[in-house]
């Protein structure tokens, strides 16, 4: 991101471990009026062009968006720049990864162990306190219009917006991208629909997908879930190797309308019957 980012404000809020910086888009139709809100957690890559690119165009459908660094506190985070991050997070788990890092570079070879040192120990007590710090600095602007804030969330940021919904946070929906289950026993406090969108590749996320849908179910809370065949995690996002285009469209399509019918269209969102698909409903493409 530069400072010629058209459109895009870097700012901070109170969290309950010091300032929190984020960045936001404001809708360009908005003008005085309390515009509806959506507040983005970003994946484990952190708050990359890719995000702040995601909050502009929530921003042109009318929304304000408004992605917090989840990093803020992270001061190794820092020292790492995006592509050495994106690189490293990529190779983590990859079968070949120590093959792959030996034919490299000595100096490339001890940032990517950095890297991987940083991605494997991180602090991440912050990310949860933060998320709901931003949900609550949202609710008290008086640029939001009351009710109407949504989150949606990648891979860390997705399994956040579950804990959020677990935590009884009151937001008016939630769009979760291959993240992790909360915690099943908790699921009686969620107070807003989710929309779970699944990778079919993904191991350590969507073999839980039943079991999420099922408890949601039997709690009477409003799940839906898609699973996006020959997908694979981070399928969303167009800088990384598992970036899916037919995917990606088709699940930002139904993340619009969901919001759009939960928070858009100028009037408050009501709460609708619980709704779930069975085993997860097969995209196309």
């Amino acid at each position: 991101m530069t400072a010629a980012s058209a459109g895009v404000e870097r700012t901070s809020f109170r969290g309950p471990h010091g300032p929190v910086e984020a960045v936001q888009v404001r809708p360009s139709s908005a003008g005085r009026a309390p515009a509806p809100a959506v507040l983005i957690l970003h994946e484990g890559l952190g708050l990359t062009v890719h995000t702040v690119e995601l909050a502009r165009r929530f921003a042109q459908e009318g929304y304000l968006a408004f992605a917090p660094n989840l990093y803020s506190h992270d001061a190794v985070h820092r020292t790492f720049t995006e592509a050495e991050v994106a690189r490293g997070v990529g190779l983590l788990r990859a079968p070949d990864r120590d093959e792959v890092v030996a034919r490299l570079p000595a100096d490339e070879q001890e940032r990517l162990k950095a890297v991987f040192a940083w991605f494997s120990d991180r602090d991440t007590s912050t990310y949860l306190p933060d998320a709901r710090a931003a949900a609550a600095h949202l609710a008290g602007r008086l640029d939001v219009r009351p009710g109407d804030i949504a989150a949606v969330g990648f891979s860390l940021g997705g399994g956040l917006v579950g804990q959020l919904a677990v935590a009884g946070v009151e937001l008016a929906a939630g769009a979760v991208f291959y993240g992790q289950a909360p915690p099943l026993d908790q699921v009686t406090s969620v107070r807003f629909p989710l929309q779970v969108h699944y990778a079919e590749e993904d191991p350590a996320i969507t073999p839980k997908a039943r079991a999420v849908q099922e408890t949601f179910r039997a709690a009477g809370r409003e799940l839906i879930s898609f699973v996006y065949p020959g997908t694979r995690h981070g399928f969303f996002n167009e800088t990384r190797p598992a970036y899916h285009a037919d995917a990606a469209q088709l699940s930002w399509r139904r993340t619009r309308e969901f919001f759009a019918e939960r928070i858009g269209g100028g009037v408050a969102a009501q709460p609708r019957p619980y709704a779930v698909a069975g085993e997860g409903v097969r995209a196309a493409g």
